[in-house]
């Protein structure tokens, strides 16, 4: 099959993201930001209001100048399915520009298939067009197959979260 990638550039297939997202998530998947952007209530389980909580953060996340700080890089195949996507957040800070990769999810049918590295490899390649220093990503302490993937990209661990429940 072939699948073909692209950048969104606006805010029509919000929905269908939402609806991926929450179609391929796994509780492996929930790190401090889904646990910070109230996707999730805590590092077991998903918030119930997952898709208004993510439909506005994906409707919302705007630069103080109205530009939108997401990018999103959707998979689709052949009949303009989503099959896999991408959100990276673009930071400009006083001191430096860079990214957080916020999410990256794949259709289980199509893993395997070198379509992760697909997304992975154009992520890296416009970061680097947008000058952006370096990506950042957090991922689920028992996400373990994404760990390994990131890692094959010279993603190194630079830190560990830790998390008081009050």
């Amino acid at each position: 099959m072939t699948y073909t990638t692209k950048w969104l550039t606006d805010k029509t297939r919000v929905e269908e993201l939402v609806d991926f997202f929450i179609t391929h998530k796994t509780d492996s998947y929930i790190s401090h930001s889904e646990i910070m952007y109230g996707r999730a209530l805590d590092a077991q389980h998903w918030n119930p209001d997952l898709r208004a909580v993510f439909t506005e953060q994906l409707m919302t996340d705007y630069d103080y100048d109205g530009t939108s700080k997401l990018k999103i890089l959707i998979a689709e195949n052949e009949d303009e399915k989503i099959v896999g996507m991408l959100v990276f957040n673009i930071i400009s800070s006083p001191f430096k520009k860079y990214a957080i990769l916020e999410d990256m999810l794949l259709d289980q049918a199509v893993r395997g298939q070198s379509l992760g590295s697909k997304l992975m490899e154009e992520v890296i390649t416009e970061a680097k067009k947008w000058d952006i220093s370096f990506i950042m990503l957090e991922s689920g302490v028992n996400n373990h197959g994404a760990h390994h993937f990131f890692g094959k990209y010279g993603f190194e661990k630079v830190s560990e979260s830790f998390m008081l429940t009050l």
